[in-house]
Protein backbone atom coordinates (compact mmCIF):
# COMPACT_ATOMS: atom_id res chain seq x y z
CA UNK A 1 0.00 0.00 0.00
CA UNK A 2 1.19 3.21 -1.17
CA UNK A 3 1.90 5.87 1.67
CA UNK A 4 0.74 9.62 0.22
CA UNK A 5 2.49 12.12 1.61
CA UNK A 6 0.67 15.55 2.30
CA UNK A 7 3.06 18.40 0.93
CA UNK A 8 3.51 20.70 4.18
CA UNK A 9 1.52 24.00 4.15
CA UNK A 10 3.46 26.89 2.58
CA UNK A 11 2.43 30.14 3.80
CA UNK A 12 3.50 31.81 1.02
CA UNK A 13 1.93 30.40 -1.45
CA UNK A 14 -1.38 32.28 -1.38
CA UNK A 15 0.58 35.28 -1.44
CA UNK A 16 2.68 34.12 -4.62
CA UNK A 17 -0.65 33.01 -5.72
CA UNK A 18 -2.03 36.26 -5.38
CA UNK A 19 0.44 38.22 -6.89
CA UNK A 20 1.24 36.29 -9.99
CA UNK A 21 -2.88 36.96 -10.46
CA UNK A 22 -2.48 40.58 -10.33
CA UNK A 23 0.86 41.01 -11.84
CA UNK A 24 -0.99 38.90 -15.24
CA UNK A 25 -3.89 41.48 -14.57
CA UNK A 26 -1.44 44.97 -14.49
CA UNK A 27 -0.47 43.52 -18.24
CA UNK A 28 -4.06 43.54 -19.72
CA UNK A 29 -5.41 46.63 -21.22
CA UNK A 30 -8.08 47.76 -18.67
CA UNK A 31 -10.95 49.94 -18.22
CA UNK A 32 -9.94 52.89 -16.23
CA UNK A 33 -12.81 51.94 -13.82
CA UNK A 34 -10.58 48.54 -13.22
CA UNK A 35 -7.65 49.82 -13.72
CA UNK A 36 -8.52 51.78 -10.30
CA UNK A 37 -9.67 48.55 -8.53
CA UNK A 38 -6.62 47.01 -9.65
CA UNK A 39 -4.37 49.44 -8.60
CA UNK A 40 -6.45 49.57 -5.29
CA UNK A 41 -5.88 45.26 -4.77
CA UNK A 42 -1.97 46.14 -5.40
CA UNK A 43 -2.12 48.57 -2.42
CA UNK A 44 -3.81 46.30 -0.07
CA UNK A 45 -1.78 43.04 -1.54
CA UNK A 46 1.15 45.34 -0.33
CA UNK A 47 0.06 45.72 3.31
CA UNK A 48 0.08 41.99 3.33
CA UNK A 49 3.73 41.26 1.86
CA UNK A 50 5.61 42.10 4.37
CA UNK A 51 9.14 40.38 5.70
CA UNK A 52 8.73 37.66 7.71
CA UNK A 53 11.54 39.10 10.02
CA UNK A 54 12.45 42.56 9.53
CA UNK A 55 16.12 42.51 10.22
CA UNK A 56 19.48 40.18 10.36
CA UNK A 57 20.26 39.69 13.91
CA UNK A 58 23.87 39.23 12.67
CA UNK A 59 24.27 42.66 10.72
CA UNK A 60 22.08 44.44 13.51
CA UNK A 61 24.67 43.20 16.62
CA UNK A 62 27.76 43.69 14.36
CA UNK A 63 26.61 47.33 14.06
CA UNK A 64 26.23 47.59 17.62
CA UNK A 65 29.18 46.24 18.53
CA UNK A 66 30.81 47.84 15.62
CA UNK A 67 29.49 51.68 17.32
CA UNK A 68 30.58 49.94 21.29
CA UNK A 69 28.59 50.46 24.73
CA UNK A 70 28.97 53.95 24.82
CA UNK A 71 27.59 54.60 21.85
CA UNK A 72 25.07 51.99 21.01
CA UNK A 73 22.61 53.69 22.68
CA UNK A 74 22.79 57.11 21.16
CA UNK A 75 23.27 55.19 17.89
CA UNK A 76 19.69 54.02 18.17
CA UNK A 77 18.10 56.77 19.21
CA UNK A 78 19.36 58.77 16.43
CA UNK A 79 18.23 55.61 13.59
CA UNK A 80 15.17 55.44 15.09
CA UNK A 81 14.71 59.59 15.12
CA UNK A 82 15.87 59.06 10.99
CA UNK A 83 13.47 56.40 10.69
CA UNK A 84 10.79 58.13 11.87
CA UNK A 85 11.83 61.03 9.98
CA UNK A 86 11.99 59.43 6.52
CA UNK A 87 8.58 57.87 6.96
CA UNK A 88 6.98 61.14 8.14
CA UNK A 89 8.23 62.63 4.34
CA UNK A 90 8.18 59.24 2.39
CA UNK A 91 4.63 58.22 3.16
CA UNK A 92 3.22 61.20 1.73
CA UNK A 93 5.23 61.65 -0.88
CA UNK A 94 4.49 58.31 -2.49
CA UNK A 95 0.86 59.17 -2.09
CA UNK A 96 1.33 62.25 -3.72
CA UNK A 97 3.86 61.04 -6.38
CA UNK A 98 6.48 63.53 -5.17
CA UNK A 99 9.46 62.31 -7.72
CA UNK A 100 12.32 64.47 -5.79
CA UNK A 101 11.01 63.60 -2.06
CA UNK A 102 10.75 59.80 -3.05
CA UNK A 103 14.25 59.79 -4.43
CA UNK A 104 15.87 61.36 -1.55
CA UNK A 105 14.15 59.65 1.56
CA UNK A 106 14.20 56.40 -0.51
CA UNK A 107 17.78 56.87 -0.88
CA UNK A 108 18.17 57.16 2.85
CA UNK A 109 16.20 54.43 3.63
CA UNK A 110 18.52 52.39 1.52
CA UNK A 111 21.56 53.58 3.81
CA UNK A 112 19.49 52.89 7.34
CA UNK A 113 17.86 49.79 6.06
CA UNK A 114 21.32 47.86 5.10
CA UNK A 115 22.85 49.43 8.47
CA UNK A 116 20.72 47.49 10.38
CA UNK A 117 20.64 44.67 8.22
CA UNK A 118 17.14 45.03 7.18
CA UNK A 119 17.73 43.79 3.57
CA UNK A 120 14.31 43.20 2.63
CA UNK A 121 13.24 46.97 3.12
CA UNK A 122 16.50 48.13 1.97
CA UNK A 123 15.56 46.42 -1.84
CA UNK A 124 12.01 47.61 -1.64
CA UNK A 125 13.71 50.96 -0.76
CA UNK A 126 16.07 50.53 -4.16
CA UNK A 127 12.92 49.49 -6.31
CA UNK A 128 10.99 52.80 -5.09
CA UNK A 129 14.02 54.46 -5.60
CA UNK A 130 14.62 53.42 -9.29
CA UNK A 131 10.67 53.66 -10.09
CA UNK A 132 10.82 57.37 -8.59
CA UNK A 133 13.56 57.89 -11.09
CA UNK A 134 11.25 56.89 -13.65
CA UNK A 135 8.39 58.68 -12.44
CA UNK A 136 6.55 55.50 -12.58
CA UNK A 137 3.01 55.90 -10.75
CA UNK A 138 2.58 52.08 -11.02
CA UNK A 139 5.47 50.68 -9.71
CA UNK A 140 5.39 53.32 -6.91
CA UNK A 141 1.71 52.39 -5.79
CA UNK A 142 2.84 48.68 -5.68
CA UNK A 143 5.45 49.00 -3.63
CA UNK A 144 4.27 51.85 -0.94
CA UNK A 145 2.64 49.42 1.34
CA UNK A 146 5.02 47.32 1.74
CA UNK A 147 7.46 49.76 2.01
CA UNK A 148 5.56 51.59 5.02
CA UNK A 149 4.76 48.61 6.63
CA UNK A 150 8.12 47.20 6.91
CA UNK A 151 9.45 50.52 7.72
CA UNK A 152 6.69 50.45 10.71
CA UNK A 153 8.69 47.21 11.86
CA UNK A 154 12.07 48.39 11.91
CA UNK A 155 11.04 51.41 13.60
CA UNK A 156 9.49 49.14 16.14
CA UNK A 157 12.79 46.81 16.13
CA UNK A 158 15.27 49.50 16.55
CA UNK A 159 12.57 50.99 19.55
CA UNK A 160 12.89 47.71 21.26
CA UNK A 161 16.84 47.24 20.84
CA UNK A 162 16.73 50.55 22.54
CA UNK A 163 15.05 49.73 25.33
CA UNK A 164 17.36 46.11 25.31
CA UNK A 165 20.67 47.96 25.42
CA UNK A 166 22.35 49.26 28.91
CA UNK A 167 22.34 53.12 28.87
CA UNK A 168 25.91 54.22 28.88
CA UNK A 169 27.34 54.31 32.87
CA UNK A 170 23.94 52.48 34.18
Amino acid sequence: MAVSRIAPFDPDAPLAALRQALTRLDALDLEPDARAALKAAWSAFGALDLPQGPVDNSVFAALLAMAGPEVAPELLTQMAADLRAVGHVLTPAMRAHDWAAICAQSHVLVALAGAAGATGLAALAQALNRAAHRADDRAVDQVAGRISGALQQLISFVEQAQSDVPQAGA
